[in-house]
């Protein structure tokens, strides 16, 4: 249903969904956010990890209206809410 026309990241991506939008955390690269919509893919925005240590796997977590986001032995949060 959905095709982007350009891959953003590279590699695999882990996927969590929240608050409408689905979050795209590539194994190499940045975190997609895309409006959960059966229209078409309507990408929102990117977002660069402030610590990338090789390729990570883990599950971004969204609570709160925070994203979590882990890589090795680092993790990260950033305020996600609607202002």
């Amino acid at each position: 249903m959905w095709k982007a026309e350009k891959q953003k990241g590279g590699g695999s991506a882990a996927v969590t969904a929240a608050d409408g939008n689905v979050y795209f955390r590539y194994e190499k690269g940045p975190v997609v956010l895309v409006e959960a919509t059966e229209g078409g893919y309507k990408e929102k925005g990117t977002l660069t990890p402030e610590v990338e240590n090789g390729s990570s796997w883990a599950y971004p977590v969204v609570c709160d209206g925070r994203l979590y986001l882990r890589s090795h032995e680092a993790l990260m949060c950033y305020d996600v809410r609607k202002k």
